[in-house]
């Protein structure tokens, strides 16, 4: 799965039932969250200390021990409704998995529920998503907190929860079974969801309170049902994949399963939190909670719209693609675990070569290999080449000689031979001319093709990148996959797989990541040189995890490259060539009238192009003090919300902003396509803030919104300042933020 922005902080409230088990399995392999914490109510599925101490296995299990778990209430804060004894029991016990869990190596945090949320809010610089997959009550005990929580600090809640325009669940699963029947109330209640029936108050306090609210209601999960196609559709085998495969067979064939059609739920919360769903249909609205109870007919915990203008809107999911789930849960569920930080690993990589092999394929696989490391400094990999004899590959540099003349190659001595190889855990099929005149041989007196498909057999990864996929699809392995290749081989790929019925689906990466990898599959390919090098690093971050991939491309190999002049030389004011303080395009800055508007925006821009959002941040009151001096209000108070949105493949942001005050005009303007000036705040990153303010101050035509120098926007890094050109554009130059991250998408 792909890292987009910053890492979003979330905790996640939860009655720890086998669907909270699954979406926490899928949470831990999502490397956009930090997970804050787990806090557990004892109100749902599971008793409080048997759910808690599952948190703890499970996040022994996805080897994140150190993460805090923290009780919550015990009993809810209205009637006494709970789920069947005996599904609870079944539930502690993780449907019958408990003892295939690892004893757990973190310890129970001695703060409560809420009091964790509250000192979280408190604590963290970016707002905090909380994702609630069981009863309200832990949320309602924290909007009771005195003093008043920092609920601003809340990004949003998603809550898995309610039913609007279908059935509900309380009496579907009190009736299924007769042991299960706990009376009228619940077999008459036709109409609520449980995690809301469960503490009906709390959930009509929580819905009430100005916390921003996705509600993921049955009406969205009606379209993910729980079936046997989902055990085939985890294919990885670290340890998180296992437990949920078996998880998910004990729920459809196991004694776990139920009597009655069972959705998806948790899981379908954790991945719509994450929008991982491209088409998903949501609307706001404004919904309401019954909380009377009745002895017959039972309406308590229904949820419905309202008009009542008291009660504020909130975002709330209806129909989504099934299809669109299954890839989602497919791409996260079969994503590489991060591994623990002092986790050592040595992998065997073989580079097959062969007679005119491209020796910047070579060169770039081997580099990458080659230089990752260990915590302890030694290699990750174990890299050699091999081939079918030892006798020396020419290796060319570029295009191969013409007759008669010498051109430009050196030999490589493979280090292996097919009949000495060891055992093989990445094989690493690279390029070049040659493999046109490897390919003729094979036909008559094939070597390679049967010594890739019985190495293939033991392999985690098999690899073809440029030309040398063509040797990769002549084994018939690859199948009903998205592949590339390099950009002169398409043609030639797509009639190989319509001659042998392979039905590849042929790419042009060169523009986009540079590989292919469906990650229920073995396969992955890649165009040339550079996206090779992309390729390799694909795998360095399956076993390694996507932190020491990004610090071995940045930091060791130097790939990625900023626009413009990296390391500009030194310069003193009115010497200065502006060619060169120009580092990279920052941001576009986008202006809101509330937090509302900020949500539908963030939704918008999702929708639209694409943005996912990246951070969000009320900005501290010293660091509001210099933002206002520095953007030209001068010595005032403001309060201002800051929420970055990134699009993962264009490399592009945008940069939502909420002055709660001071308030500028509150009305769009919008301008005719050929109205003279534009966008309002075009942000470039530059290398020398005060210098450049320097040079600027005495450039004609230039007007600074303030007269004194910036100021570090303290205890942030970043220093900046504004300053407007004769054309109606308003200029923001900054320094501070690491290029690193604006090159590869990330801003923060």
């Amino acid at each position: 799965m792909r890292k987009t922005g910053l890492t979003k902080n979330l905790i996640i409230d939860t009655d720890m039932g086998w669907d909270d088990l699954l979406a926490i399995l899928l949470l831990l392999k999502n490397p956009n969250y930090n997970i804050l914490g787990i806090t557990v109510t004892g109100c749902g599925e599971t008793h409080l200390n048997e759910g808690v101490d599952l948190a703890l296995r499970l996040l022994t299990l996805g080897d994140l021990p150190n993460v805090p778990v923290c009780k919550g209430a015990n009993k809810p804060g209205q009637y006494n409704h709970q789920f069947p004894p005996s599904f609870r029991n079944m539930m502690d016990d993780a449907c019958g998995l408990k003892n295939s869990l690892p004893e757990p190596m973190g310890t129970i945090d001695k703060r409560m529920a809420w009091d964790f949320i509250n000192d979280m809010l408190t604590e963290q610089e970016n707002q905090i998503t909380i994702l609630s997959l069981g009863g309200l009550t832990n949320i309602d005990q924290l909007l009771k907190i005195k003093p008043k929580a920092k609920i601003e600090n809340i990004e949003r809640i998603v809550v898995m929860g309610g039913a609007i325009n279908v059935d509900g669940n309380v009496a579907s699963l009190n009736n299924s079974k007769p042991e299960w029947d706990q009376g009228s109330e619940y077999s008459t209640n036709t109409y609520a969801e449980w995690n809301i029936f469960l503490d009906p108050q709390a959930a009509k306090n929580t819905f009430n309170s100005e916390i921003p609210i996705k509600l993921v209601p049955l009406d969205t999960c009606d379209y993910a049902i729980l079936d046997e196609r989902y055990i085939d559709l985890i294919t990885a085998q670290d340890k998180v994949a296992i437990f949920a495969q078996h998880l998910i067979k004990e729920k459809v064939a196991g004694p776990a399963k139920e009597n009655i059609p069972l959705p998806v739920f948790d899981p379908l919360a954790a991945i719509v939190m994450t929008n991982d769903i491209l088409n998903i249909y949501t609307t706001r609205k404004r919904i309401a909670v019954k909380t009377e109870e009745y002895s017959e007919d039972n309406t308590c915990g229904k949820t419905y719209v309202t008009h009542d203008k008291n009660i504020p809107h909130m975002e709330v999911t209806g129909a989504i693609s099934t299809n669109d789930f299954k890839n989602a849960f497919q791409e996260n569920i079969n994503s590489p675990l991060t591994p623990l930080d002092d986790e050592n690993i040595t992998k065997n990589v073989a580079i097959l070569v062969f007679e005119q092999v491209e020796m910047q394929d070579f060169a770039g696989a081997y580099e990458v290999f080659g230089a990752a490391r260990n915590n302890n400094n030694t290699p990750a990999f174990n890299t050699f080449t091999v081939s079918n004899d030892k006798n020396p590959k020419r290796c060319n540099a570029g295009l191969p000689p013409t007759k008669g003349s010498t051109g430009s190659f050196f030999n490589i001595t493979p280090d292996y031979s097919f009949d000495d190889a060891p055992d093989i855990d990445v094989l690493y099929i690279i390029g070049g001319e040659g493999i046109d005149a490897l390919l003729k041989e094979e036909k008559k007196k094939p070597l390679f093709v049967p010594w890739i498909q019985k190495t293939t057999g033991s392999a985690d990864y098999v690899a073809g990148t440029c030309s040398g996929v063509m040797l990769l699809a002549s084994t018939l392995l690859l199948k009903n996959l998205k592949v590339t290749t390099h950009h002169t081989r398409f043609d030639q790929l797509k009639a190989f797989s319509n001659d042998n019925k392979l039905n590849l689906q042929v790419f042009d990466t060169r523009n986009g990541e540079n590989y292919l990898h469906n990650p229920n599959s073995k396969f992955m390919t890649s165009g040339g040189v550079h996206c090779g090098i992309a390729l390799a690093l694909h795998i360095v971050e399956l076993y390694q995890g996507i932190d020491k991939k990004e610090a071995l491309a940045t930091n060791v190999l130097e790939y990625t490259i900023p626009r413009g002049v990296s390391h500009p030389q030194s310069y003193t004011p009115h010497s200065v060539d502006p060619e060169h303080f120009v580092l990279g395009f920052s941001h576009l800055n986008i202006i809101m009238d509330s937090t509302k508007m900020m949500d539908e925006a963030t939704e918008f821009y999702r929708k639209t192009l694409g943005f996912r959002e990246s951070w969000s941040v009320w900005l501290s009151p010293e660091t509001c003090k210099h933002f206002a001096k520095d953007a030209g209000f001068g010595d005032i108070d403001a309060k201002i919300l800051v929420r970055f949105l990134v699009h993962p493949n264009a490399q592009f942001h945008l940069e939502l902003m909420y002055y709660e005050y001071p308030k500028g005009e509150q009305t769009i303007t919008f301008h005719k396509t050929n109205d003279v000036g534009g966008i309002r705040h075009v942000a470039l990153e530059v290398n020398n803030i005060i210098d450049v303010y320097d040079w600027l101050s005495d450039m004609d035509g230039v007007k600074m919104l303030s007269d004194t120098p910036p100021e570090r926007l303290a205890p942030d890094p970043q220093t900046f300042f504004y300053w407007l050109d004769p054309y109606g554009v308003q200029w923001e130059m900054e320094e501070g933020r690491p290029m690193a991250r604006v090159i590869n998408g990330i801003i923060g």
